[in-house]
């Protein structure tokens, strides 16, 4: 499968693991992920155990990126509101 050339698409290796590019030998392991690039071919070869993934695409949001550990905001700013957010239980806010 060819990549949308206006999406970006990569996969998250669940568990077992496998090859992701033709061109290469490299064997990626669970627990790690794969960024492909516009235009790329997604190819898949598991190995005798098999492999369990994640496939994701989506339209690039084009919005900066601060990132600190598990959490993924746009400014630093956030991302240090988030954190004293998580230590004071307040983080993830569930309504209903």
């Amino acid at each position: 499968m060819v990549t949308d050339p206006h999406a970006t698409l990569f996969i998250y290796i669940i568990e077992g693991l496998g090859r992701f590019n033709r061109q290469s030998d490299e064997v990626i392991a669970e627990k790690h992920a794969v960024l492909f690039n516009a235009g790329d071919t997604f190819w898949v070869k598991a190995s005798c155990e098999g492999a369990g993934f994640l496939l994701m695409s989506g339209k690039p949001l084009k919005e900066p990126v601060a990132w600190g550990g598990p959490i993924v905001m746009n400014t630093e700013e956030e991302l240090e509101q988030a954190f004293r957010e998580l230590e004071q239980g307040k983080f993830i806010r569930h309504e209903g």
